[in-house]
C-alpha cells in the first residue's frame, strides 16, 4: 500500500479524513442478498460480519449520525432482526469498529515489550507494526476518529480504558530505552511518546493506496526522525 503523491493532495483545510479514504458522495445503495451458508442456509458470522462492514462504509461516506440501523440492514441484505440477534446497538457496532484496530495495536505493543532487543531496534519494529496496521485498517481508524464522540457510558469509559493501556505501553517503551541507557535521560519520556504518537496518529488521513511510498517506508521514516534525537 502506498500514499498520495505530494500532487495528489488536496490542501484544501476543510478537507477530512472521510474525504480522502471514502473519495466522492456514497453511491446510492442497493439491498444486497442475505448472506448464506455454503448449504444455502443462515450464516451467523457471514451475516454478523456483513453488518459490520455494511456499518462501517455507511458510517465512514456518510457519517454515524445519520446512518440508521436501516440503512445499515438494506446495505448488508439482512433484517433488523438479524441486526439486534447480533448487536445491542449503532453504538455497539462503532465499539467493535474501534476495538478491531486497537485491539490488534495493544498486542503489538506488549510483544515489542516482551521481546529481549535493543531499545531502538525494539522502537523501530514497533513503529513498523503500528503503521502497517493503520494502513491495513485505515477505514476504523478514520471512522473511530471522526465518531468516537458519539460513544457514551459504558463504551466511552471501555474504550478511554484501552487508549489509555495503549498511551501506557507506548511510553514504557520510551521509559525503558531511558532507564537502559539507550535513550537520552534529558528529554521527557512522556512528551516524546506523546510527540510520536501524535505524528503517527495523523497518517490515516492522508495515506492511501498509489502514492510514492509503502507502509514500511513511511515507518521507517518515523522511526529515523525518531530514534535520531533519542539515541545517545
Amino acid at each position: 500500500m502506498n500514499i498520495l503523491r505530494q500532487s495528489d493532495v488536496d490542501v484544501n483545510p476543510m478537507r477530512t479524513g472521510r474525504d480522502v479514504l471514502y473519495g466522492l458522495p456514497v453511491a446510492t445503495r442497493t439491498r444486497k442478498q442475505a448472506p448464506r451458508s455454503p448449504t444455502g442456509g443462515y450464516a451467523p458470522e457471514a451475516t454478523r460480519q456483513a453488518i459490520i462492514d455494511s456499518a462501517l462504509k455507511l458510517f465512514g461516506s456518510r457519517g454515524y449520525a445519520v446512518t440508521s440501523v436501516q440503512e445499515i440492514t438494506d446495505a448488508a441484505g439482512v433484517t433488523k432482526g438479524a441486526f439486534y440477534h447480533h448487536f445491542e446497538s449503532k453504538e455497539e457496532l462503532l465499539r467493535l469498529i474501534h476495538d478491531e484496530f486497537v485491539d490488534l495495536q495493544l498486542a503489538l505493543l506488549k510483544a515489542a515489550l516482551a521481546k529481549d532487543v535493543n531499545p531502538a531496534q525494539r522502537l523501530r519494529d514497533l513503529l513498523r507494526d503500528l503503521l502497517v496496521t493503520t494502513a491495513e485498517y485505515q477505514a476504523q481508524v478514520t471512522v473511530f476518529y471522526l465518531e468516537r464522540r458519539n460513544l457514551t457510558g459504558p463504551r466511552l469509559r471501555a474504550m478511554k480504558r484501552k487508549r489509555d493501556e495503549f498511551d501506557r505501553l507506548f511510553l514504557e517503551v520510551i521509559e525503558r530505552g531511558i532507564r537502559e541507557g539507550v535513550f537520552r535521560e534529558d528529554l521527557d519520556a512522556h512528551v516524546v511518546s506523546l510527540g510520536i504518537l501524535g505524528m503517527c496518529a495523523y497518517v490515516h488521513q492522508w495515506y492511501r493506496p498509489g502514492g510514492a511510498y509503502t507502509a514500511e517506508q513511511i515507518a521507517t521514516m518515523y522511526a529515523e526522525l525518531s530514534l535520531a534525537g533519542l539515541v545517545k
